[in-house]
């Protein structure tokens, strides 16, 4: 019988909550998707075909947009596009040479097999150095200082990685951690008749009008109103007519995904920061030794509880990034476990093509 694989995602669900982990990795039950895991596996798989374009000398940014172009919801495929440029603006200059993209490894520690994908692994040309990189989409506060950058001092992936790379035959400095933040933009609808507001305009004193709403005729005399151009409105600054229009947040028409493309554009553009982030994680030996030792713990103590047919499910890990874990109807006996249609089987690591 062959050993189990243990994976950083599956170490990270087994520390969450047992009873997931037993559904999702023994029974190995398929829970739906949430639009935030859909979202990050287009995601992911547009930048894999941005870095293995960038090793073949192709072109990185139309083999990354062919993969968002066949997403399917305008409004996401929208998000993605502009994340796509925005990251190809901000990093596609980096000083790289692109080693491996998507690389499998498996070793043992401690008698235990461990393994996972490696995103991509680069050489800095500057500097000589090589490190893992690691992709992540994400919709938290990435902000300097925030939680989502303290944790990986003590993240099991990183760890995981850097020896994984190591086993590849690939000496490397550490982690590039490259995250891009999810826009929370959403499609912006015409608001209702009945609660629309405009504003007063200003009409053109000139031809009869004044500046508390009243337009102008537009003609003085017998010809056009030489001032408002014969609209009766009187002109901006920009030669606009400040005819009553409805109040800023409010609109005529819905949103095309065109123009939501475009309004997340500019907000990336003005502040890329904000949406690409990347820091460079290191381990020292005794880190490497010690978080060694507490991920073999983690899989004894797992195993003990399995053999004794011990996995309750914890109520505290339900939810997660706003959405309820997809195996919640079954511990909250609205559905059962045996229902393959809701929750069709599959394999334990369908991200691993060895494993799966």
């Amino acid at each position: 019988m062959s050993k189990p694989l243990y994976t950083s995602s599956r170490l990270k669900v087994l520390r969450s909550c047992l009873y997931k982990h037993h559904l999702r990795y023994v029974l190995c039950l398929r829970g739906p998707e949430t639009d935030a895991m859909r979202f990050g596996t287009i995601a992911h798989s547009a930048l894999e075909a941005y870095f293995k374009a960038w090793q073949s000398g192709g072109d990185r940014l139309t083999a990354a947009l062919g993969v968002v172009d066949q997403v399917a919801d305008p409004a996401e495929r929208a998000k993605l596009r502009v994340l796509v440029v925005g990251y190809h603006v901000k990093w596609g200059n980096a000083p790289w040479e692109i080693l491996a993209v998507e690389v499998e490894f498996q070793y043992e520690l401690d008698g235990y097999l461990i393994g996972g994908k490696i995103d991509a692994v680069v050489r800095d040309n500057e500097t000589g150095l090589v490190y893992v990189l690691e992709h992540k989409s994400t919709s938290l506060d990435t902000s300097p200082g925030a939680a989502y950058w303290s944790r990986l001092a003590v993240d099991t992936q990183v760890s995981i990685y850097l020896d994984g790379a190591a086993i590849l035959g690939h000496d490397v400095a550490g982690c590039i951690y490259d995250v891009l933040v999810r826009p929370a933009h959403k499609l912006q609808f015409a608001t209702p008749v009945e609660d629309r507001k405009y504003t007063l305009g200003r009409g053109c004193k000139i031809c009869g009008g004044n500046l508390q709403g009243k337009q102008g005729r537009g003609v003085v005399g017998d010809h056009p109103c030489a001032v408002c151009k014969g609209g009766g409105w009187r002109l901006d600054a920009d030669g606009q007519p400040e005819a009553p229009r409805l109040y800023a947040k409010q609109r005529e028409t819905d949103e095309t995904a065109e123009e939501l493309e475009l309004r997340i554009g500019d907000e990336v553009a003005e502040a890329p920061d904000e949406f690409f982030r990347r820091v460079t994680v290191v381990r020292l030996d005794d880190e490497v030794t010690r978080m060694r030792a507490a991920l073999v713990e983690t899989i004894r103590t797992s195993e003990v509880l399995a053999a004794a047919r011990l996995a309750p499910p914890n109520p505290d890990a339900c939810t997660a990034f706003g959405s309820m874990c997809s195996f919640f109807p079954i511990c909250a006996g609205q559905a059962s476990v045996d229902d393959e249609i809701r929750f069709p089987r599959g394999v334990a690591h369908p991200e691993l093509t060895a494993a799966a």
